[in-house]
């Protein structure tokens, strides 16, 4: 995987890249009333949506976020939420995973599903049967898919209560 510095990230990237507002809304949706809700990265767009946010090296100077490696947090949230974090490379997507199964009670990832002639970060483009824990919900965009995870529904395999757009 390239290494990219904060500089790459901070700046502002088209969508599919960045959320647009049609994505913003759909996390909005998805992650509902939740009282703590940690955002994995610092996308701009998502941050008016997070009570906390972790990056390893943060380019937003805000008091909610917190200079840390993503799989490392041992504080519970009640929805953990990034955008593109999954396609970063298969191992990383696992950890993630783990780290967020532990520590939320939802996860919600926006990952692409094939790589674009724009991006220079992304290895892993997982679909729903990648996962060692099967999604919730999958939404499925053009060029990426939403991913949930309810890790307290008992629920979690029985699509009948997905949201309007999901399989």
């Amino acid at each position: 995987m390239a290494e990219i510095d904060s500089a790459y990230w901070a700046a502002d990237h088209p969508h599919p890249l960045a959320p647009n507002d049609a994505d913003v809304e759909t996390y909005r949706e998805l992650i509902g009333s939740a009282p703590t809700r940690l955002l994995l990265g610092n996308t701009r767009a998502l941050m008016p949506l997070c009570t906390a946010a972790m990056d390893t090296d943060p380019f937003i100077d805000d008091p909610r976020v917190i200079a840390q490696d993503w799989t490392t947090n041992m504080v519970d949230y009640d929805v953990i939420f990034g955008d593109g974090v999954l396609n970063f490379t298969a191992d990383l997507t696992h950890q993630l995973l783990t780290m967020a199964q532990r520590h939320s009670r939802r996860f919600i990832v926006r990952a692409f599903s094939r790589r674009l002639p724009i991006m220079r970060v992304a290895d892993n483009f997982p679909t729903a049967n990648d996962f060692a824990i099967v999604p919730t919900h999958v939404l499925e965009r053009v060029d990426y898919r939403f991913f949930v995870w309810d890790f307290t529904d008992s629920r979690a395999n029985d699509n009948s209560s997905a949201p309007e757009g999901a399989q």
